[in-house]
C-alpha cells in the first residue's frame, strides 16, 4: 500500500430523485454532519484531470474552471473569470481573470498563470499526453497576458466551441508549481488546484480524502452556495464490487454509491431512507464504432443492416436498469445538439433483410449471408466491464443479427489490448463508451475521421467538411444547421451504430442533500452538497 503525501495539492440538470423505500440504523457516515463517504468503483490512474479523462470525481473537486456552464439551463457563466469578449469572428478570445483568487499553496491566480496554462496544454496534446484539451484547443495559436487580468487567446482559425471548452475539468486551472511538474509528476502527485477542496491523503487502492479549503469564495452563481463548501471533508472510498458498495449505503458506512444496477437496487428495496439518483449524461451516447475499410463494413448496406437489425428497446430492458434508455440519435436528448433519429435507429429486422438482398448478400444453408464468395461475418472487439454489460448483452445482439444473416464473431479483450487494435486499425465494429460534453465539438470527437482516435475508418469527406466547419462557425443557427446535416449524414450512411444513453445511478442516504451535477454525471457539485 502506498501513500500520497498528506497536503498533497491536487491541488445539466439537477439530479432527479427517486425514492426506493426504509430502513438502515444509525451509522457511522450519518453521524458526522461535516464528512461526507462516498463509494466509487476505481481508483485513479492518474490524478492529473488534463491526462486522465475516466477518473473527474477526483479532479474536479480540486479544480475551478474559467467558466461555468449553468446546471438547469446549460447557459454559459463567470467562473474565474469575471467577464470575456469574443473577437475576429472566433479566432480571438480575451477572458478578464476575477481578482483575489489563490491556489491551495498561496500562489495568485492571475492572466500570466492563465496564459501559461492553454500554453502547457496545447505542448502536452502535442506529446499526445493530453488528447481530448488538444481536440478543445484545435488551431490554438498562442496564449498571452494582456495585463495582470486580462488573458488573450489566439487561433489560426474560429474555434467556436471554445468557450463551452472552458466550462469543462480538463481545463481546470492549476497553479504555476503544477504547471513545472512533468506528466509523470502530475499523475503521481496530483496538481494544486483554486477549489474548494484539497487532496489530505491518497491511500492505493483503497481511499482519496479531501479536507474543504480555507478561505473559498468564488464560486459561480448557479452552484447555488457562497464562501467555503459546506462538507468539512469527503471521503472517495474505493469498493469495487458493487453488491458491497449497496450494502454499504444501506447499513450506513456509506452516505452514497456510485454505479449501481437493477442488482444494487433490488438490495435497496425497502428502505425508505435511501433514495436512487438519476445523474443524467449529455454526451455522445454508447455506440458500436465502425471501421470502414474493413471489405465487409466499406458496404453501406451492411452498415445498415446492421444499425435496422438491433433491438435496443428489448436490449436495455433484459440487460440494464433505471438511467439507460435506447438511443434515439448520436447523443444523449438533453444535449444542446440533439436531434430525434429515431426512425434511422428503430428496430426493422425485414428492412434489413431487404437492403442485404438488394445488396446481392444472399443467405447461406446455415442462414449466414454470402457474397461473391465471402460469409457476412463480422467481429465486435469488446473490454470485459465495457459499459456496466457482461459478455450476455453482446451474445444477445448476435442472437439479433444472426436472425438477418449475420455472423457476429465476440472478441472480449484487455484495456491493453483494445488499444493496440484500435492504434493498429485491426478491428471491425467496437463497443465504445460515450463521451458527455455539451457542444457539437463532442460529436466531431468521434464522428470525424479527421479527430478520432480508431484507426482504420475511411474518409467520409461530406461529414468530415460539416463537423470541421461546423468547429469555425461562430453563428449559433448556422452552426446548428450544419451539425444536423452532418448527424444526418453519419445515420443515413450508418458510419456508427449508437445503441443507448445511460445516467449515472446512484443510491443517497437521506441525510445528503443538495446533491446536483453539471452536464457530466461523474462530476457531481459536491462543494454545495450538505448533510443532516
Amino acid at each position: 500500500m502506498t501513500r500520497a503525501p498528506r497536503g498533497l495539492a491536487a491541488a445539466a440538470t439537477a439530479a432527479a430523485l427517486v425514492l426506493t423505500g426504509c430502513g438502515a440504523g444509525q451509522d457511522s457516515a450519518s453521524s458526522d454532519d461535516g464528512h461526507l463517504t462516498l463509494a466509487y468503483g476505481w481508483y485513479p490512474t492518474c490524478f492529473d484531470y488534463a491526462q486522465s479523462n475516466p477518473f473527474a470525481i477526483f479532479g474536479r473537486q480540486v479544480l475551478d474552471t474559467l467558466l461555468s456552464e449553468n446546471p438547469g439551463t446549460g447557459a454559459i457563466e463567470p467562473y474565474l473569470a469575471e467577464s470575456w469578449e469574443v473577437l475576429d469572428d472566433g479566432r480571438v478570445y480575451e477572458f478578464t481573470v476575477r481578482d483575489s483568487v489563490t491556489f491551495s499553496n498561496g500562489e495568485e491566480l492571475t492572466a500570466q498563470v492563465v496564459a501559461d496554462n492553454f500554453e502547457t496544454l496545447a505542448r502536452l496534446a502535442e506529446q499526445g499526453v493530453s488528447p481530448t484539451p488538444g481536440a478543445y484547443l484545435r488551431g490554438f495559436d498562442h496564449a498571452q497576458a494582456v495585463d495582470e487580468r486580462t488573458v488573450r487567446v489566439v487561433f489560426a482559425e474560429p474555434n467556436a466551441g471554445f468557450l463551452q471548452a472552458n466550462t469543462e475539468g480538463q481545463f481546470g486551472i492549476i497553479a504555476p508549481e503544477s504547471l513545472a511538474r512533468t506528466p509523470e509528476q502530475r499523475c503521481a502527485e496530483g496538481t494544486i488546484g483554486s477549489g474548494p477542496f484539497v487532496v489530505d491523503e491518497a491511500v492505493q487502492d483503497e481511499r482519496v480524502e479531501y479536507v474543504r479549503r480555507d478561505g473559498y469564495d468564488w464560486a459561480p452563481e448557479s452552484f447555488g452556495r457562497t464562501g467555503e463548501a459546506a462538507l468539512e471533508g469527503v471521503t472517495i472510498q474505493i469498493v469495487p464490487e458493487e453488491s458491497v458498495r449497496a450494502a454499504g449505503v444501506i447499513a450506513g458506512d456509506y452516505d452514497l454509491a456510485y454505479s449501481i444496477t437493477q442488482s444494487g437496487l433490488s438490495q435497496a428495496e425497502g428502505h425508505d431512507d435511501i433514495a436512487t439518483v438519476l445523474a443524467p449524461n449529455r454526451g455522445v451516447v454508447n455506440n458500436f464504432v465502425i471501421n470502414t475499410t474493413d471489405p465487409i463494413l466499406a458496404d453501406v448496406a451492411v452498415r445498415q443492416a446492421l444499425q435496422h437489425g438491433i433491438d435496443r428497446e428489448e436490449l436495455v430492458s433484459t440487460f440494464y436498469g433505471a438511467g439507460v434508455e435506447p438511443a434515439t440519435g448520436v447523443v444523449s436528448s438533453g444535449h444542446p445538439f440533439y436531434t430525434d433519429h429515431a426512425d434511422l435507429l428503430r428496430y426493422d429486422p425485414g428492412l434489413s433483410r431487404g437492403i442485404l438482398d438488394d445488396a446481392g448478400w444472399v443467405e447461406g444453408a446455415d442462414g449466414i449471408r454470402v457474397k461473391d464468395g465471402r460469409r457476412l461475418e463480422i467481429a465486435l472487439t469488446f473490454v470485459g466491464l465495457d459499459i456496466g454489460t457482461a459478455a450476455a448483452g453482446w451474445e444477445y445482439v448476435q442472437s439479433r443479427l444472426a436472425d438477418i444473416g449475420v455472423a457476429l464473431e465476440l472478441n472480449q479483450v484487455s484495456d491493453a489490448e483494445q488499444v493496440d487494435l484500435r492504434t493498429a486499425g485491426d478491428w471491425q465494429l467496437a463497443v465504445v463508451q460515450g463521451a458527455a460534453r455539451g457542444d457539437a465539438d463532442g460529436i466531431a470527437a468521434f464522428y470525424s475521421t479527421e479527430l478520432t482516435t480508431w484507426a482504420g475508418q475511411a474518409p467520409r469527406p461530406e461529414v468530415d467538411e460539416l463537423l470541421a466547419l461546423q468547429a469555425s462557425t461562430v453563428d449559433p443557427d448556422q452552426r446548428r444547421a450544419l451539425v444536423d446535416e452532418a448527424v444526418a449524414a453519419i445515420l443515413e450512411q450508418a458510419y456508427g451504430i449508437p445503441l443507448f444513453d445511460s445516467a449515472q445511478v446512484l443510491l443517497v442516504r437521506d441525510s445528503v442533500a443538495e446533491l446536483t451535477f453539471p452536464v457530466n454525471s461523474w462530476e457531481p457539485i459536491l462543494y454545495r452538497v450538505e448533510k443532516g
